[in-house]
Formats: C-alpha cells, structure tokens, sequence
C-alpha cells in the first residue's frame, strides 16, 4: 500500500491510523469526539497545507476530494501531480 495518494495542484491524501497519544488522534478528537483508536482517518494536505480541518473520515473525505484524481506518486518523494 501506498503510504499516499497525489492528486492535482499539490493535493496529498495521507491514511492514517489513529493511536491515542499522538497529534493524529488528538485533531481527529478535537472534530470528532467520537473518534476511536485503530479508526482509519485521512490527512489531506495542498501544498503541504492542511485543507481545511485537515483530517477527515472517509466519507467526508469523498465530499471534498474527487477520488478518481488521485493516483499514487510517480517518485517517492512527489508531492504535486
């Protein structure tokens, strides 16, 4: 699996596993409360900014991003499509 996708104009799409005690797991707690350990959230980036709340569950995700743009990097350290 590929640690993240790319997408146009410098979109990254990042999965991450949410561990407590780490900065992942405490913005997913600060936009979801509910949010539970081992839950698979996304950190979506543009130019290395976070677009918007930055972290996102899967559904709100395919809202904001057309997942059919993205695609795995070309080298192993792309960041732009």
């Amino acid at each position: 699996m590929t640690p993240y996708l790319v997408g146009p104009d410098g979109l990254r799409v990042e999965p991450v596993e949410l561990r407590v005690d780490t900065v992942h797991w405490l913005f997913a707690r600060m936009i979801e409360p509910a949010a539970r350990p081992g839950e698979v959230w996304y950190r979506v980036t543009r130019h290395g900014h976070a677009l918007g709340t930055g972290y996102y569950q899967l559904d709100q995700l395919q809202e904001i991003v057309d997942l059919a743009e993205l695609r795995a990097p070309a080298d192993a350290g792309e960041e732009t499509a």
